[in-house]
């Protein structure tokens, strides 16, 4: 493959998140972190550890660690759907973290 076809890939680990009573995500009890990565077709931009983005499934995931990940290491993870707003506090990661 050429490099005007390669972008950059990022590898992300992180945990399933759940909305409390007041709108503010929080960990799920219970689970464990897994790895996602940016793919060619994610939308929005990753910024600061605790964001929260979506999968391909739906599900939302915030961030607690990222790393570079080698382009033809790629599809050994399922890339994310795309970046929110939203964010977990670092003081409910701590954890995790």
């Amino acid at each position: 493959m050429s490099d005007s076809k390669k972008y950059d890939t990022n590898l992300f680990t992180g945990v399933m998140v759940e909305q409390d009573a007041s709108g503010r995500y929080r960990p799920k009890t219970d689970v464990k972190p897994n790895f996602w990565r940016t793919g060619k077709h994610t939308k929005g931009k990753f910024k600061q550890i605790g964001q929260v983005f979506l999968t391909e499934k739906g599900q939302t995931i915030t961030v607690l660690n990222t790393e570079k990940l080698p382009f033809n290491k790629r599809h050994n993870y399922s890339s994310l759907q795309r970046w929110t707003n939203q964010q977990v506090s670092l003081e409910l990661l701590q954890d995790w973290l």
